[in-house]
């Protein structure tokens, strides 16, 4: 059973909510996705807190932390992990994140590259394409429509959802997911936390160790991760893993797997 506190700290006028494990350990920081909270990670914090003093923070309107406002811009969450990071005075923490998570994190990594450790991403919004395309907006829309549907059910409804269209996740993994789909801002689906740049952009501006995790069936393809590869400039290690049979929510999908490509790339990059 994962043991953690929980506070508040405040990234200029916005309270952001974390949980944290502590203890004199290595730091890293976990950045959940899109209407998942801090405690989204709970599985995978569990299983990294006897070597790393885990924080998890609640992205801007979503779990606790505060809500969106007129304020909010495409650069606002990665400016509050780096104030995050310096107010609890994390020194070179490792930075992992899914999904919207992951784009926060790369966008981190290339705005503050003196601040991470190391970087782990898992299958974040990285497309062949940018186009605003008609495919695109009704994607958006189908997920938009499913989400704010949820968030206005029960919760036990929600886990009953869950169990249904995600027979394989951990029980573990159910009951913050569920949680979470009753705590997020749904101004989130009309502002930033979508208008992150291209990774074309991010890549080339990354100067610490890196690692991609991709699904079979998720958002980043082979055509993607290898093209980050090439645009990769930095000498610190790039790796990309693809893990059959999962996902875009790879860790709840393939967790073992998931967690040996994680551990392998942190002892061979990561001092402890």
């Amino acid at each position: 059973m994962l043991t953690y506190g929980e506070s508040d700290f405040k990234a200029g006028p916005v309270r952001i909510h974390y949980f944290r494990t502590g203890g004199e350990k290595p730091p890293m920081i976990l950045l959940h996705g899109a209407t998942d909270n801090g405690l989204c990670w709970t599985r995978v914090a569990a299983a990294l807190s006897p070597d790393y003093d885990i924080v998890m923070p609640d992205a801007q309107g979503h779990g606790l932390s505060d809500r969106i406002d007129a304020n909010f811009s495409p650069g606002s969450s990665g400016d509050q992990i780096a104030a995050l990071a310096k107010g609890l005075g994390l020194n070179r923490p490792i930075i992992m994140g899914h999904s919207m998570g992951a784009g926060t994190a790369a966008d981190v990594a290339a705005r503050y590259p003196s601040l991470p450790e190391a970087l782990i991403l898992e299958d974040p919004g990285w497309s062949a394409t940018f186009a605003d395309t008609e495919e695109a907006r009704k994607q958006r829309e189908a997920f938009r429509v499913n989400f704010l549907a949820l968030r206005e059910r029960r919760l036990d409804d929600i886990l009953a959802e869950s169990r249904k269209a995600n027979p394989s996740w951990s029980e573990d993994e159910r009951i913050p997911w569920a949680v979470a789909k009753q705590q997020f801002d749904p101004l989130m689906f009309s502002r930033g936390p979508s208008a992150q740049r291209p990774y074309t952009e991010i890549v080339p501006l990354i100067d610490c160790p890196t690692l991609l995790i991709c699904a079979e069936k998720g958002i980043v393809t082979t055509e993607v991760a290898e093209s980050a590869a090439k645009l990769w400039k930095s000498k610190k290690p790039f790796r990309w893993v693809r893990i059959m049979g999962a996902g875009h929510n790879i860790r709840r999908e393939k967790f073992e797997e998931f967690l040996a490509a994680l551990e392998d790339f942190l002892s061979k990059n990561v001092k402890r």
